[in-house]
């Protein structure tokens, strides 16, 4: 401590000798321009050894009343050349004052009277004088960040900076700083007529993104970066012409996530939500606090994707406890280490691991009857579609009855709301994973019926990101080289980031009154082969990645949906969450089919017949893939 304090104090004396110097400085240069044509008056030189003492201390106290050297200089901007501005302004007012008080109280008169025109200069002097001195020490000090000066050119990378507004202009000025290391400006892209065929910072700005592919080459660029904090426009289509060019594509971070950033430290690589398709969804979360604030939320699958960020997203909101409750151990703690590293020691009281199945009955009464959660979020579940299809009956045991365990030791611990997190699967279901999550969403809708705990359900597309989903898959198999192996070449599906998905959980749980089943407005289903070849422009460094159809697996669906036939939906307060009005079941049509279930799992019987039997919208991949076809065709050729 002893050291930085001394380094700081010896590089405040510095400066203010420094200024003292200067100040002075500044009122004989005042004095020479005063009296350009003439010689300067013997007078002037006593009276100003009179006034020296005076004028450097005051201007002195007025620098450091005015923070002057408490300001880093090598990061100064505009505002702290103002505030220099203002305070030489103020010292040399001050230095006036102080001579006319002088000549009041010191007989003869006129011992420190200068002319007024003299200290207008004086001020001039001693604003140029003492700005350049701090210009030239931000340039001295940051002479290694002006790299264009001192290497060859050829060294460095070029970029093209897409937009010209204040964040492109930022990232040009940090470039040639070399806050980018070995990365210069070659040329700036903005589509406004007003700026084309300006300079910026001496970057040549021109219209043109829908020709990038050409300007890329014509400006030799191996770097892109998007320099639009807030887009307006359709930010997806310029991604896909960016990664068209083959260069490394780059962008500014959104505004939402500059919070607390440096500027140098907000351009980030593309990821996966950019490639998303829509700008990601932002839920408005204060009603969720209100609701979640002190309550114990419970957390099946808590150390799942979904179950781990809902674990995030929830902790900043003060809530009462929050107990996880997961088979895998290992995802737990893996979640508790991070959170550690965030909160702390206050993490101690909020945060219970709870090791456990959802088929254990026991285990189940075990936490509930000891912690007492006000909110049970339900995201345990096998989804792998086609391991599920080999393993039907675990399928069963785990999505159905465990689903149904959990409800009843939920019911049964007096909790306030239980959330499923269901799947686009559930709808029309071609596969056994799609058929357990639609009867665990007709049990939850019975229990409604008859408990005073409210049971809702949250129904969204595939997760980007998370566990067992397609895109960690793709990004393995390019990273490795290749082939990108997809199904069909026609494969649709809806996409949600992990966030977003959590955030729809947690509004659910915060708006419902029991017997919902909440949608989100997901935008447009995105082609899996296009989020292959993007993925493939992204992570794969130009490489010429082949993409190989394997064919649709067992129970495998071209197109997913969110509703089913005769579902009506109804809108929110949330504007991007809809409510869909789902086929009320009764509790004892409830425990016939699960009691079908227990049978066919006890006699080893034919599980898939058996679901086709309990789920009237469970229908064949193959029947479904082919109608959906002959749809296609027809709409086609009607086109």
């Amino acid at each position: 401590m002893t050291k930085p304090l001394l380094n700081k104090t010896v590089k405040t004396l510095h400066w203010l000798v420094l200024d003292a110097v200067l100040v002075n400085a500044a009122m004989i240069l005042a004095q020479v321009l005063r009296h350009t044509t003439t010689v300067i008056p013997q007078e002037f030189f006593s009276v100003y050894l009179r006034l020296a003492p005076v004028m450097t201390v005051i201007s002195l106290v007025v620098f450091a009343l005015f923070g002057l050297y408490r300001t880093m200089w090598q990061y100064a901007s505009a505002e702290d050349l103002i505030k220099l501005t203002l305070a030489t302004l103020v010292a040399a007012f001050a230095t006036y004052l102080g001579s006319l008080a002088g000549n009041l109280l010191v007989r003869p008169e006129n011992l420190f009277r200068l002319h007024r025109m003299v200290y207008l200069l004086h001020w001039l002097m001693c604003t140029a004088l003492i700005g350049l001195s701090r210009i030239l020490y931000r340039m001295w000090i940051r002479k290694e960040r002006f790299p264009l000066l001192t290497k060859d050119k050829t060294d460095y990378r070029r970029a093209m900076i897409i937009g010209a507004g204040w964040a492109g202009a930022n990232m040009v000025h940090e470039m040639q700083r070399g806050n980018y290391g070995a990365c210069i400006p070659a040329v700036v892209i903005d589509d406004n007529s007003e700026r084309d065929g300006s300079t910026l910072s001496g970057v040549p700005v021109v219209r043109g993104s829908g020709n990038l592919l050409r300007l890329a080459s014509d400006y030799q660029i191996d770097d892109i970066i998007i320099a639009i904090s807030t887009p307006n426009g359709d930010l997806q289509s310029l991604i896909e012409k960016c990664l068209a060019t083959g260069c490394r594509v780059k962008r500014i971070a959104p505004m939402e996530e500059l919070s607390g950033k440096q500027n140098h430290s907000t351009i980030r690589d593309l990821n996966l939500y950019d490639l998303l398709g829509r700008p990601e969804e932002t839920l408005d979360m204060s009603q969720v606090a209100d609701f979640f604030k002190d309550k114990d939320v419970l957390i099946t699958g808590g150390g799942g994707s979904i179950g781990s960020e809902l674990c995030r997203r929830l902790l900043p909101l003060e809530p009462g406890r929050i107990i996880l409750y997961d088979i895998s151990e290992n995802y737990m703690y893996d979640l508790q280490s991070e959170l550690m590293l965030r909160y702390g020691d206050a993490l101690k009281d909020k945060l219970v691991l709870c090791v456990g199945s959802i088929r254990d009955e026991k285990r189940l009464e075990e936490v509930f009857s000891l912690y007492h959660p006000h909110v049970v979020l339900h995201a345990a579940a096998h989804k792998h579609v086609p391991l599920m299809e080999d393993c039907p009956a675990q399928a069963v045991k785990n999505n159905v009855f465990g689903t149904y365990l959990t409800a009843k030791a939920a019911i049964a611990a007096k909790a306030e709301r239980f959330v499923l997190i269901s799947t686009d699967k559930a709808v029309n279901p071609t596969n056994i994973m799609g058929a357990t999550k639609r009867l665990a969403e007709m049990i939850i809708e019975a229990l409604n019926q008859e408990s005073e705990t409210e049971f809702t359900a949250v129904r969204f597309g595939n997760v980007l990101g998370s566990h067992g989903s397609v895109v960690p898959k793709f990004e393995q198999q390019i990273r490795a080289g290749g082939p990108v192996t997809l199904t069909h070449p026609d494969i649709i599906r809806y996409f949600m980031t992990i966030p977003e998905a959590a955030s729809l959980v947690l509004q659910a749980a915060s708006i419902a009154k029991g017997g919902e089943l909440f949608v989100l407005d997901m935008g447009r289903p995105v082609m899996i082969r296009e989020l292959a070849e993007r993925m493939i422009q992204l992570y794969g460094e130009g490489k010429n990645i082949e993409i190989v159809y394997t064919g649709l697996r067992p129970g495998e669906k071209l197109y997913e949906e969110l509703l089913l036939a005769g579902e009506e939906i109804s809108k929110t307060e949330k504007e991007k969450i809809f409510i869909a009005q789902p086929e009320v079941f009764s509790v004892e049509m409830i425990h016939e089919l699960l009691k079908a279930l227990d049978t066919c799992i006890k006699e080893q019987g034919d599980m898939r017949a058996c679901l086709h039997r309990l789920v009237p919208t469970f229908r064949e991949a193959g029947e479904l893939n082919a109608e959906a076809a002959k749809n296609q065709n027809h709409a086609e050729a009607t086109a």
